[in-house]
């Protein structure tokens, strides 16, 4: 590792603006070629120049690494610091940061904050209440989009990414609520800030044909009206 690696870290947080995003993250131990560790966590702020990236064990300042957030292509970098574990919606996890070889390319850090999955569907503004449920705990949050894909929903308690959960909501105008299953994909927001929303992307998992047709219909309905003249 280059000497002036931290030097570097600490340059690249100054120089690049910082993200706080909640972004699935894997993180390849690169000491050992013959047997790599790889590591889970969420990625907590990111930028052109490095990430902070949460573990729950504590990797030595110095160690090679190569990290993929979201699934992304692998980024060579260097852990520069490691701190203390405290608690978070994964449990005790150490922050660490991470400085990459090379800065990346701003689009790339576009892409984290802004496109954290690419979108297939049309996506429509609507707001109704969801009920939200993992390993026996219901939690309460508020649609603010969705689209036949998934859901984002507004909540000061998102899941991790990856965490499957059940989903109980009612559509606008609709008699009946629908019981569906989805996987958070990414996660919004920092208490810190408070001109971001707090939230999770949501992802449907193998809905049934009656959810496909009422959610179709409705963002249909809603996207239809958005382009209208004088539509807010």
């Amino acid at each position: 590792m280059p000497s002036e690696a931290a030097a570097t870290f600490v340059r690249y947080y100054r120089r690049y603006l910082r993200f706080a995003r909640y972004l699935s993250v894997r993180c390849t131990v690169l000491e050992d070629q013959a047997r790599p560790e790889t590591l889970a966590g969420i990625t907590r702020c990111v930028n052109s120049g490095g990430l902070e990236i949460l573990l729950r064990e504590p990797l030595p300042v110095k160690t090679a690494v190569s990290v993929q957030v979201s699934g992304g292509d692998p980024l060579r970098g260097y852990i520069v610091s490691v701190g203390k574990a405290f608690p978070t919606m994964l449990g005790r996890r150490f922050p660490h940061g991470v400085a990459f070889e090379k800065p990346v390319d701003p689009s790339l850090v576009r892409q984290w904050v802004s496109h954290p999955q690419r979108r297939v569907h049309r996506r429509a503004e609507v707001r109704f209440g969801v009920d939200y449920t993992h390993e026996g705990r219901t939690d309460f949050g508020m649609s603010l989009n969705m689209c036949e894909g998934g859901i984002f929903i507004a909540t000061q308690r998102p899941l991790a990414p990856d965490t499957v959960i059940a989903l109980c909501f009612t559509l606008p105008d609709a008699s009946k609520p629908l019981s569906v299953r989805g996987r958070v994909a990414w996660v919004s927001g920092d208490e810190k800030d408070p001109d971001v929303i707090i939230g999770m992307g949501v992802q449907f998992v193998d809905l049934d044909p009656r959810a496909v047709a009422e959610i179709g219909a409705l963002v249909d309905r809603l996207s239809a009206g958005a382009g209208k003249p004088g539509s807010p």
